[in-house]
């Protein structure tokens, strides 16, 4: 009898914990988190005025690419970057300018150059205006002319206010890669979030930023996905430059947290009327 008991007692014990094992697992791998060592930049040096900048009392103005670009694998992708407000009440490297609601009319200029050199040239320009601080987005159009199949090409986004006195500039490399096997696992994909599930472990920034931000435009309340986008942001941007504590190029840890706890709150993207302006 006793050893019946026990024998009992053991298979409770052992199916209790097979099913907090199975459990753990099912809880593990709801949130997809990119590998640590995920590669979702190209590679390319540094440069200056790239992905994020801000100077006095203007905003903070940051590209969501890392440092060295990003690949898309849309020949017309959507950009994507935030503007916070001026922070004109502190100095201090771990301040971060904090979101009101605020509204301040500005000026905003999209500039596609021909290649990622100094001496690369714009073959596309377009102006829109803007109020909010906040996450923006624009989908290169049909008049704009097509990224080059595996050409490292340069975006530039300018803001100006006060009739142009007040003006900063960031830009970010992007290259355009077809992959035939990409294209059939996103083919098989049910959603925008199953779709940047595939992008992100793909290393395909552009598109993952994108999908993750289209779905959870349409799903506000899913955490998950809010904190997949969120995870992705934190290997793409780490030690990003537009993070870097001020007057020196050393990554502020506070002051990316601090980007992050306010980014989490943008679940869709504001798009701006642009117009097409020629270019000289």
């Amino acid at each position: 009898m006793t050893s019946t008991k026990t024998q009992i007692k053991n298979s409770i014990k052992n199916v209790i914990a097979l099913s907090t094992i199975c459990i753990a697992t099912v809880a593990s791998s709801t949130i997809f988190v990119p590998a640590a060592f995920a590669q979702y930049g190209l590679g390319l040096p540094k440069s200056a005025g790239s992905g994020g900048a801000t100077r006095g009392d203007l905003p903070l103005l940051t590209i969501l690419v890392p440092d060295d670009g990003g690949k898309t694998s849309s020949s017309r992708p959507t950009f994507y970057w935030y503007i916070a407000p001026p922070d004109i009440t502190s100095t201090d490297s771990t301040t971060f300018p904090q979101i009101d609601n605020g509204k301040s009319p500005f000026q905003v200029t999209f500039i596609l150059r021909d290649s990622n050199g100094r001496e690369s040239k714009p073959i596309f320009m377009a102006q829109g205006k803007g109020e909010d601080s906040g996450l923006y987005k624009f989908t290169l159009p049909e008049n704009a002319p097509e990224l080059v199949k595996g050409k490292v090409q340069r975006w530039q986004i300018r803001w100006q206010a006060n009739g142009g006195t007040a003006q900063v500039d960031v830009s970010a490399a992007i290259r355009y890669d077809n992959d035939p096997m990409l294209a059939k696992e996103i083919a098989t994909a049910k959603s925008d979030l199953e779709k940047a599930r595939i992008y992100a472990k793909r290393a395909y920034w552009y598109d993952a930023i994108n999908a993750y931000t289209s779905w959870l435009s349409k799903n506000p309340k899913d955490d998950v996905a809010n904190a997949e986008r969120s995870n992705l942001l934190k290997v793409g941007l780490q030690n990003h430059r537009a993070f870097a504590k001020v007057n020196t190029e050393e990554f502020d840890p506070a002051k990316f947290a601090k980007f992050l706890s306010k980014f989490d709150e943008s679940k869709g993207a504001i798009s701006i009327a642009f117009q097409h302006k020629p270019h000289r």
